[in-house]
C-alpha cells in the first residue's frame, strides 16, 4: 500500500480524475484514428528471479484502426495478430498463452491502463512532488478496495506511472508498478519510448522503442489473416466478463501438513455460454495443489463478455491462491 500512502499525502487538486485520464488517453494513445501509417519496433528485456535476461521483440505495422498487425517474438515463441473492424486474427505456436506472453500483452496494452471499468470509481486528484516533477495522482477504487493508482505529470498530462497495491489476503501482483518515460512527439501524440515494469522493487521487464518510421509503401500481405489463425472478436465498448459462480478450491490436508502454499495459474477461454474451455496450467505449484485448483476452476461460470450485447469468446488468465495464513 506504499503507493496509496504516498498519493494520500498530497494536497487535493480541482482537476477531475476523468479529465486527467481522458486527456492522457487522447495524448498518448498513438494507435488510433488520425495516426499516419507507420511501423514501430521495440526491444523487450525480461528478467527472471536469478538475474537472467531474455530478449524479445514487439513489432507493429499500422495503417488504420481497422487495418494493423502486431507481433511478439519471445525466444522460440511467436504471436501474430492481424486486426480488422470486428476484432483480430491470432496465430501462435501454442494453443494457449504462456504466462510471460500474457504479462507482456498486458504491459504493451497502454490503452487498458487508462480505462475505467465497470464498478470502478476514480478518487479525488492529489498533487505530489517526486524528484522535482509535479504529479497529479488518482486512485481507482472498487468495492474490494484500491485497484490501481495513476500518476500524471502536471504540465503535460502524460501518464507517468501505475501502481497496483497488494490487498489483505492476497499475494502480490506479478507487476506491482509500471513506469513510462522518454516521451517523444509522434505527430500530435506524446509516446513513451521506454517502459519499465516492477515486481515490488525489482525490475522484471523493460520495453524500449528503437524504431518508429512512416510506411511509404504498404505491404498488403502483412494484413491478410495468417493461415490456421483464430478469430477473436473485439470492440471499444466491450463489456468485460464477470465471474458469477465460483467454487472454492479444497486445500488438501497433505499439502497443509507439508506447509505447501502459493499460486496456481491457468490459461482459459471464456466461451459465449460462460463456461471455461482450453484450461491449461501456466504456473505450477505442486501436483496436489495444481489438481485441487483445476477441480474447482473447471466448475466456475462467468457472465461472458459482450460487444453491443452480443456475447463473445475471450482469452483469460485465472489465479488460484493457497495460503496457510488465510485458510
Amino acid at each position: 500500500m506504499l503507493g496509496s500512502a504516498v498519493c494520500s499525502a498530497g494536497k487535493e487538486d480541482s482537476v477531475s480524475a476523468e479529465t486527467l485520464i481522458t486527456g492522457a488517453r487522447h495524448l498518448q494513445d498513438v494507435w488510433t484514428t488520425g495516426t499516419s501509417p507507420m511501423m514501430m519496433r521495440a526491444e523487450i528485456q525480461v528478467f527472471d528471479s536469478t538475474g537472467g535476461v531474455t530478449q524479445a521483440q514487439y513489432i507493429v505495422n499500422w495503417v488504420s484502426p481497422i487495418r494493423w498487425r502486431e507481433e511478439i517474438r519471445f525466444t522460440d515463441y511467436e504471436q501474430i495478430r492481424v486486426h480488422d473492424a470486428k476484432g483480430y486474427w491470432q496465430k501462435s505456436r501454442l494453443n494457449f498463452q504462456p504466462r510471460i506472453i500474457r504479462q507482456l500483452d498486458e504491459l504493451l496494452d497502454f490503452k487498458a491502463e487508462l480505462k475505467i471499468r465497470a464498478k470502478e470509481v476514480p478518487g479525488k486528484v492529489k498533487i505530489r512532488d517526486k524528484e522535482g516533477v509535479h504529479q497529479r495522482c488518482t486512485e481507482l477504487k472498487s468495492k474490494t478496495g484500491f485497484v490501481k493508482i495513476l500518476c500524471f505529470d502536471e504540465p503535460n498530462g502524460n501518464l507517468l506511472n501505475v501502481d497496483y497495491p497488494t490487498h489483505d489476503n492476497e499475494y502480490p501482483p506479478d507487476i506491482s508498478r509500471i513506469e513510462y518515460s522518454a516521451f517523444r512527439n509522434v505527430g500530435e501524440k506524446r509516446v513513451p519510448f521506454e517502459i519499465r515494469a516492477f515486481s515490488d522493487k525489482l525490475v522484471v521487464a523493460t520495453v524500449r522503442v528503437v524504431e518508429m518510421t512512416p510506411i511509404v509503401e504498404e505491404n498488403s500481405s502483412l494484413f491478410v489473416a495468417p493461415t490456421n489463425s483464430e478469430f477473436w472478436a473485439q470492440c471499444d465498448d466491450m463489456q468485460e466478463a464477470e465471474l458469477v459462480s465460483r467454487v472454492q478450491p479444497q486445500y488438501p490436508l497433505m499439502s497443509r501438513t507439508k506447509r505447501e502454499e502459493g499460486m496456481v495459474m491457468f490459461y482459459a477461454v471464456i466461451e459465449v455460454d460462460g463456461s471455461l474451455s482450453h484450461l491449461t496450467l501456466i504456473q505450477r505449484l505442486t501436483p496436489t495443489l495444481d489438481s485441487a485448483a483445476a477441480d474447482a476452476v473447471r466448475r466456475w461460470h462467468y457472465k461472458p463478455p459482450a460487444c453491443s450485447s452480443t456475447p463473445i469468446r475471450v482469452e483469460t488468465a485465472i489465479s488460484v491462491y493457497f495460503s496457510l495464513r488465510y485458510s
